[in-house]
């Protein structure tokens, strides 16, 4: 989850700013290193200065049901850019789902609950992609939670196989709707819990489809 000291971030500059300031020669500033303990700055730029800002709490965008079905609530609506399938794929990828047993189910308008739901600027994938991998590794942990309580061992003992959650000491395995009672049970995890999939585990994100 480390993130470049080196981000690149592009200056608001108007279209017949930009103009302006070719016509006439003079230099643009179109990119500013910051560093990430400017809280301020980085909230400027990013989703979290858009009415509503970005919200990972997996008991908002992710619901399994008792016989595994895992619905993905899309909170955006752009269109032309496949959001509504791409970001569902990018929390099934880090939440260790079956796509066969995964379906996205578009969100009803409500930014207090689903943060900011804008459908302009093409910014759907960019603002929303580590709050929904975060909201799908938070899921995932909780999964791995409930399971390591049944079998009583420690939860760094197990770990999420596809649609499932597996114990590898004792071959045991509990599929994510066995679990998704108990899983809901327990508290969500702090980001500091949270560890992404690294990208040899990922199976949908940057992988073409046939």
């Amino acid at each position: 989850m480390s993130r470049s000291n080196d981000t690149l971030l592009l200056a608001n500059v108007s279209r017949r700013g930009l103009l302006k300031g070719l016509a006439g020669g003079s230099a643009l500033l179109l990119a500013a290193r910051w560093d990430l303990g400017l809280a301020n700055e980085q909230a400027q730029f990013g989703a979290g200065a858009m009415p509503g800002g970005w919200i990972d709490n997996p008991n908002v965008f992710i619901h399994i049901d008792s016989d595994g079905l895992v619905t993905i609530f899309n909170n955006r609506a752009e269109m032309g850019q496949g959001i509504r399938t791409s970001l569902a794929m990018v929390a099934a990828d880090e939440l260790g789902a079956d796509w066969d047993q995964a379906r996205a189910q578009q969100a009803n308008a409500d930014q207090d609950k689903y943060g900011n739901q804008n459908t302009d600027g093409s910014r759907s994938m960019r603002h929303w992609y580590e709050p929904m991998r975060r909201a799908a590794a938070a899921a995932r942990l909780m999964l791995e939670q409930a399971a390591a309580n049944q079998w009583n061992v420690p939860v760094h003992e197990v770990q999420t196989g596809i649609h499932k959650v597996v114990h590898p000491a004792s071959g045991r395995e509990l599929g994510f709707g066995d679990l998704a009672e108990a899983a809901r049970e327990l508290d969500v995890p702090g980001r500091d819990a949270l560890v992404l999939k690294s990208d040899s585990e990922l199976r949908f994100i940057g992988k073409e489809s046939g």
